[in-house]
């Protein structure tokens, strides 16, 4: 998932809302059931109901799954038809890191095609191995089915029909308008607040940053003095802090190269003084130049 290199915390509504949530037990609309060997029913939650339920307690942006792992735990041709077993080891975890890992299995048994067999049971065993790592979450997920005296009360409630479905809430036509008016509204806020922070706030260019690509042979060791040193560090300060400050610091790009332009007619002063040194006086008054750019440029960063 996208979220996982910056994860968010539950607020304490959030996280008690989600608690509670996840700890209701499941209705017999959610319950499915099929004929397993030896004539037993089986008991089951479908994994589209699986899947909607945790979008549901997460937001579809609040948790993620990936396949740690799968095998092909064995082929077997008998008599033409394909017999197939996967297994799969499913990670789910959630915005604020929190996560379950568990496996699943997928089998394929009867079929001539050995492509369908491998297919069905890749994608069953991944199925499986996802919801089983969302029910360590909590009833609501699927983990009260696990509860023979549940499954015996729940057999004995009868379920609701469906309601039935309104062609006016399904998807007819391309095009999202109420999430197109919501995208451009939030953009519409950001542009205000950064014109109120500071004006010709714009993202910064790719070429801007590739200019500073020296910026790490600056900070790694090597055979220069403190001097050339410091003055490297002064040099490239007020571009990199506006590349450091991320999406708070976003710059104009003609002034990024104009403050570029200076910083490089101020190192060839530098370097014209250190061959001089007489002019050691000129020298401390360009340094305190290059200090007051530099923090005239953070300042309008803002």
């Amino acid at each position: 998932g996208f979220f996982l290199c910056c994860q968010c915390t539950y607020t304490a509504e959030e996280h008690e809302a989600v608690h509670r949530a996840l700890r209701q037990k499941l209705g017999p609309e959610y319950i499915s059931t099929r004929m397993a060997g030896g004539g037993q029913k089986v008991c089951y939650v479908e994994g589209h109901r699986v899947i909607g339920l945790a979008n549901e307690m997460f937001g579809y942006n609040g948790w993620s799954h990936s396949i740690s792992q799968q095998n092909v735990d064995f082929i077997d041709i008998i008599n033409g038809k394909f017999y197939v077993g996967v297994s799969a080891f499913i990670k789910v975890q959630l915005k604020d890191g929190a996560f379950h890992e568990d496996v699943g299995y997928g089998v394929s048994e009867g079929l001539r095609s050995k492509a369908l067999s491998l297919e069905k049971a890749r994608k069953e065993a991944v199925t499986d191995g996802m919801k089983r790592a969302l029910k360590c979450f909590g009833n609501a997920l699927g983990n009260c089915i696990l509860n023979k005296e549940y499954l015996i009360a729940i057999n004995k409630i009868p379920k609701q029909p469906p309601p039935p479905l309104d062609p006016a809430q399904t998807k007819r036509s391309e095009g999202e308008p109420l999430v197109e008016k919501a995208r451009y509204a939030s953009l519409v806020r950001e542009e205000k607040l950064g014109s109120a922070v500071g004006p010709g706030r714009t993202p910064l260019e790719p070429r801007v940053l590739n200019h500073n690509h020296n910026y790490s042979e600056v900070h790694t060791p090597n055979a220069a003095g403190p001097a050339d040193r410091k003055r490297d560090h002064i040099d490239s300060g007020p571009v990199m802090d506006s590349v450091n400050d991320g999406e708070s610091s976003h710059t104009d790009p003609k002034q990024l190269r104009k403050l570029r332009q200076q910083q490089l007619q101020q190192k060839f002063r530098k370097e014209m003084e250190t061959r001089i040194p007489q002019q050691k006086p000129d020298q401390a008054k360009s340094e305190h130049t290059e200090v007051t750019i530099g923090r005239v440029a953070r300042g309008g960063e803002g």
